[in-house]
């Protein structure tokens, strides 16, 4: 009896070291899904941008390692941002961000960021995926907008921006992560926010009117 316990401890011993030696059985695979939570990535990134949600902006639970971020205004010469650069700068712009998006009695100016987005996946597969979109950008504050926000305005809301936004996705254990994505605004909708607010700097670029008012 002695001697078969001591053989079983001995096969336990095995499957615990194979275990910690990072042993899984294979990942299962499904296309349908897998394009819903690719889609699913993408739509919390927007979200995070209304919102100036950082972390879902820009945290480990969306940015791939290597991350890069390109940025190209008409025809200037695009520009890149490593995933530590735009962290950097989304936090150094978050109190102002956040404040603005208070209501006006509490001492902001009831902002809003309406980003809209129709997300194209153009290939998936076990690993990796491109999806693309043509976005539009529409701001709007609280008691509406005055004749110092020239352009185009519907029902109170400010077409800020418009253009294209290519994204590469990795597939990781746990979500879809971007590994790259690259934005080109449209030099023709946008050329009047950057007439007033400068050339696009801190962050993605998206939202023009925290830094005009």
């Amino acid at each position: 009896m002695t001697k078969r316990i001591a053989i079983l401890a001995a096969l336990v011993a095995v499957a615990v070291t194979l275990a910690g030696c990072g042993f899984k059985p294979p990942v299962q695979w499904n296309e349908a899904e897998e394009r819903a939570h690719a889609l699913a990535a993408l739509g919390k990134w927007a979200t995070g941008v209304e919102k100036y949600d950082v972390d879902a902006m820009a945290g480990d639970g969306i940015l791939a390692a290597g991350f890069k971020l390109i940025i190209k205004e008409g025809s200037a010469v695009p520009y890149e941002k490593s995933a530590a650069d735009l962290l950097k700068e989304l936090r150094e712009d978050e109190q102002q961000q956040l404040a603005f998006r208070k209501s006006k009695a509490t001492g902001g100016a009831g902002y809003e960021l309406d980003f809209r987005a129709d997300w194209v996946i153009d290939s998936i597969n076990r690993s990796s995926a491109t999806v693309n979109t043509l976005f539009e950008v529409w701001e709007t504050i609280e008691d509406g907008l005055g004749d110092d926000v020239p352009g185009h305005i519907e029902n109170g809301w400010w077409n800020s921006d418009k253009g294209t936004i290519e994204v590469t996705l990795v597939r990781t254990p746990n979500a879809w992560k971007m590994v790259s994505m690259k934005i080109v605004f449209n030099a023709g909708v946008g050329s009047t926010a950057r007439a007033l607010s400068g050339p696009v700097g801190l962050g993605f670029g998206i939202g023009k009117l925290p830094s005009m008012l």
